[in-house]
């Protein structure tokens, strides 16, 4: 019975971080790739990478475009994002209409929890 106890002692915080990865996996998915894809993909995508930064991977978002990171995981306040997405500075983004506030809530918990990126966006391999 101890060694049955034990082992799910040791476990337990492997199986809690395997769930919590697994669900911030699916608000990437669920959430945060449909807002990229609608409102930030169309200009920063692999053919026109406008400012130099394309969205379709996280390793583009982490080292940025001209400007510097676009992201800062755990760090939504030092990320360049959500500065934008608020209009808090000089680059205001995307152009057009503002992201609406719930929007902009998604992303900052997103990158808040780390920045963890799904399976719905990747670059294309363009090998042959």
């Amino acid at each position: 019975m101890r060694t049955i106890l034990g082992l799910l002692l040791i476990a337990a915080p492997a199986l809690a971080q395997r769930l919590s990865q697994e669900k911030d996996i699916r608000l990437f998915d669920e959430r945060v790739a449909p807002i990229l894809e609608k409102r930030c993909l169309p200009c920063h995508n692999e053919e026109l990478k406008n400012a130099n930064i394309s969205f379709l991977d996280r390793d583009s978002l982490l080292s940025g475009g001209t400007l510097g990171p676009a992201l800062v995981p755990g760090r939504p306040d030092q990320s360049l994002l959500i500065s934008a997405l608020r209009h808090e500075g000089e680059l205001q983004m995307p152009p057009g209409p503002k992201l609406s506030s719930k929007e902009i809530a998604v992303l900052t918990d997103w990158i808040k929890r780390g920045a963890i990126w799904g399976t719905r966006l990747h670059k294309q391999d363009t090998r042959r």
